[in-house]
Order: C-alpha cells, then sequence, then structure tokens
C-alpha cells in the first residue's frame, strides 16, 4: 500500500467558519500550495510582502508530498498586494476581509480526496463493517512529528535540559540531504563552536542557522536559543511528546476499548484513573522519567501544557471508495480513490493504515 506517491495522490481541502467583515484589518486567503510545507509557504508569502510572518496566521500545518488548500489571515495586508505574489506551486485567492485571525477554532476539519496505489486486493469487508460502526484508532499521525525527533526536543524542554533540546534541533540528520546532513554532524562533533558551525550550515536552514546566531552573541543561553524558534514550532515539540505518550497508550488499549471515549493527554491538569488507559500512560511517563508536574515546563513556562482529552475513535463522514484500476505507476497492482471528510484533529493517514494495512 502507498499513498503520497505523487503530490497529486493527496489531496486536502480545509472546512472552515469565517464572519467575514469587509471593513476588517485580516485579509483571508485560501493558499493551494504544492511541495511546500505551510510554514515555508507562508514565510515566503510575507517576505514578497516585505513584512514580518507574524502577519499571517493559519489553522495548522498541512502536508508537503501533496495538494493542499488552506485558509490564511493576513494581517493589515491588502487583498491587492496578495493577488500580485505569483510563486511556483503556490495559488493565492482572497476571500475577504475580517476582524478575527484564523487559529484552530476556525477550522471544522477537513475533505481529502485520496488515490492510495500499489494495492493487492480490495478492501477487507468485516474492516469496512468495523469502521462504520466503531471508527478507527484516532492516532496523531506521523506529520503531528516533524522531522522525526520533535517529541525528543519536547521531552528535554518538559525535563529542564535545554542544552539537549537544543542540540536535537541543530544535530538531529535523519533523512536530511547530503549538505545538511554534513553540516550537521559537523555541529554534533564540533558542539559548542558556534561560529565554525554556522559557516557549514548551507542558506536554507534558516531556523538553525538563528539559533546558532543566538549562540554566537549568547554562547550557553540555551533558553534564549529556544525563544529565537517562533513560539507555534515550540510548542509543536511539547505537543509531539504528549501525541507520543498518547499514542502507545491507545496502542496498548485500544483493542479493549469499547465504544468512543475520551481518553486523557497528559499536561498538569490531567486527572488519571485506575483504568487501563491511565495505568498505560503512568507506566510509559514513570519509563521516561517524566512527571505530569514536569508539563508545566518551569525553565520555558510559555510551553506549558494543562493536558485535554481526545476521542479513541473517531468515524469519516462522506466515505466513498472507488473500484479498483490498473495502477500505471506500480506495475501488476492496483489502486483506488477515497474520498471522506474527518473532524479537526483526526488524521487521514491514520483512516488509510487502517483500511489497507
Amino acid at each position: 500500500m502507498l499513498i503520497k506517491q505523487i503530490p497529486e495522490d493527496f489531496v486536502v481541502e480545509e472546512l472552515i467558519d469565517l464572519e467575514l467583515n469587509e471593513n476588517g484589518e485580516q485579509t483571508y486567503f485560501w493558499l493551494t500550495k504544492k511541495n511546500w510545507t505551510t510554514g515555508k509557504a507562508v514565510s515566503t508569502i510575507a517576505q514578497r510582502c516585505h513584512t514580518s510572518m507574524r502577519r499571517f496566521k493559519f489553522a495548522g500545518n498541512k502536508d508537503r508530498n501533496a495538494i493542499t488548500k488552506q485558509a490564511i489571515s493576513a494581517f493589515k495586508i491588502s487583498p491587492e498586494q496578495l493577488k500580485r505574489i505569483m510563486i511556483k506551486d503556490i495559488e493565492i485567492n482572497v476571500i475577504g476581509k475580517g476582524n478575527i485571525p484564523i487559529s484552530l477554532g476556525t477550522l471544522r476539519g477537513n475533505h481529502f480526496t485520496i488515490i492510495v496505489r500499489d494495492l493487492k486486493a480490495k478492501v477487507n469487508s468485516k474492516k469496512l463493517a468495523k469502521l462504520k460502526s466503531k471508527g478507527f484508532p484516532n492516532y496523531f499521525g506521523e506529520q503531528r512529528f516533524g522531522y522525526g525527533n520533535t517529541h525528543l526536543v519536547g521531552k528535554e524542554i518538559l525535563k529542564g535540559n535545554l542544552e539537549e533540546a537544543i542540540k536535537l534541533i541543530i544535530t538531529y540528520s535523519e533523512g536530511s540531504n547530503k549538505d545538511t546532513k554534513i553540516a550537521k554532524e559537523f555541529a554534533l562533533k564540533n558542539w559548542g563552536n558556534w561560529k565554525d558551525i554556522i559557516v557549514k550550515f548551507p542558506h536554507y536552514m534558516d531556523l538553525e542557522k538563528a539559533v546558532l546566531n543566538w549562540l554566537i552573541q549568547h554562547p550557553t543561553d540555551f533558553g534564549g536559543a529556544l525563544r529565537v524558534i517562533p513560539k507555534t514550532m515550540r510548542r509543536m515539540y511539547v505537543h509531539a511528546y504528549q501525541s507520543e505518550i498518547w499514542n502507545k497508550a491507545l496502542e496498548k488499549c485500544a483493542p479493549s476499548l469499547k465504544g468512543n471515549p475520551e481518553l486523557p493527554i497528559p499536561g498538569t491538569d490531567t486527572k488519571l484513573s485506575k483504568d487501563k488507559f491511565s495505568k498505560a500512560i503512568v507506566l510509559l511517563l514513570k519509563k521516561e522519567k517524566v512527571t505530569l508536574q514536569d508539563f508545566s515546563s518551569k525553565r520555558i513556562p510559555e510551553l506549558s501544557s494543562e493536558g485535554t482529552e481526545r476521542k479513541a475513535f473517531v468515524k469519516p463522514k462522506t466515505l466513498k471508495i472507488g473500484k479498483l484500476e490498473k495502477d500505471e505507476l506500480n506495475k501488476g497492482r492496483y489502486k483506488t480513490k477515497i474520498t471522506f471528510s474527518l473532524d479537526k484533529g483526526a488524521y487521514a493517514t491514520e483512516l488509510i493504515k487502517y483500511l489497507f494495512s
């Protein structure tokens, strides 16, 4: 089973609620992109507008290897200014104006059109029936974990090991291209020699270079170096760690869960009981040497998290699965098209894995 073999195989469009006001200071627009991360696309648009990325708000990050359509708000940026922007593989369509910047609360969900490739057979009928009656396990998908080690960065932040957190950001190289890998390996071997390290980093590694520039001026201020990173991204590290713990606990408990319970995501206000899921959370945190109080993030308090709850299972809406067809990209195999909508926070990749793995 393959998804995202080409960007056109994975199309996602946000379902949003917006109140328009022609006198508002926010300009709303649809950002349709391919082969761009949301962050890089928005930062490039901000550069073309000769302004700060902080003026732009959105509900969440969308996949790079996909065609994605999401709503963006731009503070005191005119529609005319946005309409003039031309960037390869990015399309901007102005929606209108309003008063409220876009946030997670703006988002109702997402609609997906996905081509699943490299199949041998159609969906198992028992799995499909179970999906319709109970839903699929609501795991956080791989997108939640960024470059692969964001949860580890989050754990070190919560434990107050800020130098170790910065080291993970600067030196983690799994999946990197050749130039990036060379730079990050050099950084690991020469840790602390910030001026020598920064010259090895390619120009496109702007986040890492911003952190290193801070360390050149303040060689041991790892808290300050972290704060160079945009707050939304810093929060992503902590959220990734919470998600990792929650996923592992659900994996242990999913077969025995009935109905669609709301299960606790660990944080400072989380109340754990004696049920199987709570016990799994306790054991996982104990193994990690992390306590619920650590989620106060004492050294970087703006990243503290009270915790919340998440549905154990989720059902897709308007689910349609097409017929099997010959897969032109994978000889001797089949493909199918699947369309559906999910509430915000649920991951299409997890539904696809459930149905086709």
